[in-house]
């Protein structure tokens, strides 16, 4: 390869291979530094499993692109969530989203909220198990539509381990819709609200006052009594 010194570089052009004919949409590739890198190869190959008329399988597509299978499941999940696949049980039909729907409002919000959705699925795999793509999406749903925190979701996880031997989603979204029905969004909402969770009660109780609460009890001692 030649490189022209002194100029800038236009790039290389690449040649096709011959006899191939799958073709990837543009859309995925502006898109693919919002997806990440394993949703975008993971919808790559269902692009050209579609093209080859091949069906989907789990297990042989994570070997194929050196992933595991809990993996490839959460870039499933995420990529339906994201609007480029839709879930139809028995097939998955792939979707090309609108530039309003895949631009996201703010890059350091994308990556926040992106941060907190993969620590709660890591969270609920040590805790439970391996989520299962619809378990995935609907943890989104309610964080996402719901806007509860992923601590408080976290902390709802706990609250269905200490109370039932087997740990099930539904029981958690029981947990969830209580506390969402209460106005509980953030995880300080809880400690304000300890008569809601057995597992922060004895963190609420050794909470610190705040500033303007010490003054008060400096003021008027007898109402701390």
């Amino acid at each position: 390869m030649r490189v022209v010194s002194g100029q800038k570089s236009k790039g290389v052009l690449l040649r096709g291979v011959e006899g191939m004919p799958i073709q990837v949409p543009r859309e995925i590739l502006k898109c693919q530094a919002i997806l990440g890198p394993l949703p975008t190869l993971v919808w790559i190959n269902l692009v050209a499993l579609s093209q080859l008329g091949m069906p989907l399988q789990i297990d042989a597509l994570a070997q194929q692109i050196g992933s595991d299978k809990r993996e490839v499941s959460q870039a499933l999940a995420l990529l339906a969530d994201r609007g480029w696949i839709n879930d139809e049980g028995l097939e998955i039909q792939l979707v090309l989203p609108t530039s309003q729907e895949v631009a996201p409002t703010s890059e350091g919000v994308l990556d926040a909220e992106q941060a907190a959705y993969e620590w709660l699925i890591e969270y609920w795999s040590t805790r439970v198990a391996a989520p299962s793509p619809d378990e995935m999406r609907k943890l989104f749903f309610w964080m996402e539509r719901k806007g509860m925190s992923h601590e408080v979701i976290a902390v709802a996880i706990e609250e269905m381990c200490v109370a039932v031997a087997n740990p099930n989603f539904p029981y958690l979204e029981g947990i969830l819709r209580n506390w969402h029905g209460v106005g509980i969004r953030t995880y300080n909402d809880l400690l304000e609200n300890t008569h809601l969770t057995k597992v922060l009660a004895p963190i609420a109780a050794k909470k610190e006052p705040s500033p303007a609460q010490k003054r008060w009890k400096e003021v008027f001692p007898d109402e701390f009594d």
